[in-house]
């Protein structure tokens, strides 16, 4: 593989995995970036600074290599599962079924959308339920789960 193609192929990859939220590969690959592109440090909630920071970095072949063993690696650490940190959406979530749950009548429309909603929130769970956040959690996926079960039991009690 050419070093243009290897460099497009890193580049690609770190974005992919980057994406799946996992907090702390994402802290390793803030700090290689950040040791990379010789700034105070890399904003990596903002896909535009994260892309040019990986432009810089993937022009070096010694930050190629590493991070080409940090999306490695996550891949390993995620099993190969593409599935995003389901913490990421949850807060939301939890947010739109509150909002209609606390609304002054539940209309059987408004009823319908949060038992769907619940549906897709339980869907995305139990399919990343090997994933390190939900394998180890940590006390904010703990409180958003705790969260999430009280906002469930809400809508699944007007059955």
């Amino acid at each position: 593989m050419g070093e243009l193609a290897a460099a497009s192929k890193v580049h690609v990859m770190v974005s992919y995995w980057w994406r799946r939220g996992d907090g702390l590969a994402n802290h390793q690959l803030g700090q290689i970036l950040t040791r990379a592109s010789g700034v105070d440090e890399v904003d990596l909630t903002d896909s535009q600074s994260l892309d040019r920071a990986l432009r810089i970095a993937v022009a070096d072949p010694v930050v190629l290599g590493e991070l080409a063993q940090w999306w490695q690696m996550v891949e390993t650490r995620r099993a190969g599962h593409g599935t995003r940190n389901p913490g990421l959406g949850l807060d939301q979530s939890i947010r739109y079924l509150t909002d209609r749950l606390d609304a002054a009548a539940i209309t059987p429309e408004a009823l319908d959308e949060c038992r769907r909603q619940v549906a897709a929130v339980d869907e995305t769970i139990i399919s990343a339920k090997d994933l390190p956040e939900l394998a180890h959690p940590d006390a904010e996926m703990l409180d958003l789960l705790a969260r999430y079960l009280e906002a469930r039991s809400r809508v699944l009690a007007l059955a």
